[in-house]
């Protein structure tokens, strides 16, 4: 499957002007929000998550709601409003001297846009709107240092959200939308090339009886991000 995206057709940076030092991408359910504090305290950075710590009834969490419901209605608004998020904390980090974690990149935010308009679930023109106001913010920041993508099963992914009982998502999100979700998540992942990256296969439970990192989960990672801890991050 070709994956046909802003990032790769009009964002060329090289790789030589570099910020964020560690971006997470997955689908929903797939641990980022785990691995990103784990690696916060490991290598003591500050951590920007997607859904930020503000309880079940915050905007961004009405809107996921309102989102699963009903699609077609939401889609457009939801992508700009986490899209804005991902730039503003983006720009943050910059700010901050270029070090911290993020638990999703602005990059994998194009990944749920296309996959809502391939399933009819926004118009041609909202998508085009969405992809213009995308490629306006990456003409504005720098790359990541190196990305890590969380390979997991969409079963894996389902169990994982509804054991984390998350608002009502657990029972809104369809499964064929998961499936949509990372057959585009694999392809543009393919596709990536503004970074190093690294795939990790967390099918597996990330953690532990303790409820900690399995250790093993936290030598593997550790070790795959030593060439890019060495340069400084």
């Amino acid at each position: 499957m070709e994956f046909t995206s802003v990032i790769k057709d009009q964002y060329k940076n090289g790789g030589n002007n570099k910020n964020m030092a560690i971006v997470i991408d997955g689908i929903i359910g797939a641990g980022k929000s785990t691995v990103g504090k784990f690696l916060s305290e490991s290598l003591d950075l500050p951590i920007f998550e997607e859904l930020k710590s503000d309880g079940k009834d915050s905007l961004a969490q009405r809107m996921l709601d309102l989102f699963y419901e009903e699609p077609s209605r939401w889609s457009a608004i939801i992508q700009v409003m986490f899209l804005n998020d991902r730039f503003k904390d983006i720009k943050r980090i910059e700010a901050m001297g270029n070090r911290a974690i993020l638990d999703r990149s602005i990059y994998g935010d194009e990944i749920f846009a296309k996959t809502i308009h391939d399933r009819g679930q926004m118009t041609n023109d909202e998508y085009m709107i969405y992809k213009n106001v995308l490629h306006n913010m990456l003409e504005h920041i720098k790359v990541p240092e190196v990305l890590i993508y969380i390979d997991v099963s969409v079963d894996t992914a389902l169990h994982r959200i509804n054991f984390r009982g998350r608002s009502t998502e657990g029972d809104l999100i369809p499964r064929d939308y998961l499936v949509d979700l990372q057959k585009n998540y694999e392809a543009w992942f393919e596709a990536f090339d503004l970074c190093p990256k690294i795939r990790l296969d967390l099918n597996e439970s990330v953690l532990g009886d303790d409820g900690i990192v399995k250790e093993e989960v936290r030598v593997n990672l550790l070790k795959a991000l030593e060439p890019y801890l060495k340069r400084g991050i």
